[in-house]
């Protein structure tokens, strides 16, 4: 074995064991997760970027895709956002009948409704399914941010 080769030996068994004795200085895996991207995958420093970079497991998506997946997910988003706006609405501005959902909404697609036993259920139904596009709009946005922010789009709000 050359000098070089054990150097590297020793280099890499010192970093096994500070990573044995970093994990266990960290008593909860969210607090070790949070702390290893805040200096390690967020670092600009090229070579923390390459070190990272050789753990990963898997391809790293090229940022054309990233970026066509963040931008389906944005759309995907506002579709969300405006369905949900749509189907809230009639709750905030008041309307709790199943009459006036109708009237609202249009008689041929809830014509049913109203006359059915589950009718006194329809706001209720009306606002969680309201509420559930909402969340999920969210979370398609915070995803499309997510994978914006892994082909290196994001804004640093703060900074000068």
């Amino acid at each position: 074995m050359s000098s070089s080769e054990r150097k590297t030996e020793d280099l890499l068994d010192r970093l096994i064991l500070d990573v044995k004795a970093f994990v266990l200085l960290h008593g909860s895996d969210a607090e070790l997760k949070a702390k290893l991207e805040r200096k390690l995958k967020d670092s600009q420093d090229e070579s923390i970027r390459r070190f990272v970079n050789a753990l990963q497991v898997g391809a790293n998506p090229e940022p054309g895709r990233l970026f066509a997946i963040a931008l389906g997910e944005l759309t995907l988003a506002s579709f969300l956002v405006v369905a949900g706006i749509l189907i809230l609405v009639p709750i905030v501005v008041g309307i709790n009948t199943p009459a006036a959902l109708v009237q609202y909404f249009a008689a041929r697609a809830y014509g049913s409704i109203g006359a059915s036993p589950f009718g006194q259920y329809v706001s209720f139904v009306q606002f969680a399914v309201g509420t559930l596009l909402m969340l999920s709009a969210f979370y398609s946005l915070r995803h499309g941010a997510l994978h914006l922010k892994e082909m290196g789009l994001s804004i640093k709000s703060g900074e000068t």
